[in-house]
């Protein structure tokens, strides 16, 4: 059976981080066109720049954690990453999203999940109680610590 999970919407401090990173993005290339008084750079790093801004935003849209089988697997149009929820030792609620190794939430208030391969995994799932239950079904084992 396979259970979708969307990511909770971006909260003050992400959108905060992308307006700034918008902006750095934004101003960089007319700095250089002004101090070089080159176009060719300027239209390259606005592309350049563009598109990283795209597939930003893109990855907000398209960003899922899904539950298949026995394996929690975060998709962002393609797999980022792909977990043996057998394998899952204890997931921490109420994490800052400074936290894990793998960085997949778009709050600052998540889940980080240990796994026995010390991979940490940082998401915000939208409904973090069916997320837990469905995870639970599958390993009861599972230890679930609240900060």
């Amino acid at each position: 059976m396979k259970y979708l999970f969307k990511s909770k919407k971006l909260d003050t401090t992400f959108k905060a981080m992308y307006i700034g990173i918008f902006v750095i993005l934004i101003i960089m290339p007319f700095i250089i066109y002004i101090a070089e008084k080159e176009i060719v750079p300027f239209i390259i790093l606005e592309l350049l720049f563009g598109s990283i801004l795209f597939i930003l935003f893109l990855a907000n849209y398209y960003f899922r954690i899904i539950i298949d089988e026995n394996y929690l697997i975060i998709k962002i149009i393609f797999v980022f990453f792909k977990a043996d929820i057998s394998k899952i030792t204890k997931i921490r609620k109420g994490e800052t999203m400074w936290s894990g190794f793998h960085k997949y939430g778009t709050t600052t208030k998540g889940l980080i999940i240990f796994t026995k391969y010390k991979d940490d995994l940082y998401i915000t799932p939208e409904n973090e109680e069916d997320f837990l239950k469905k995870v639970l079904e599958i390993n009861p084992n599972i230890i679930i610590e609240k900060i």
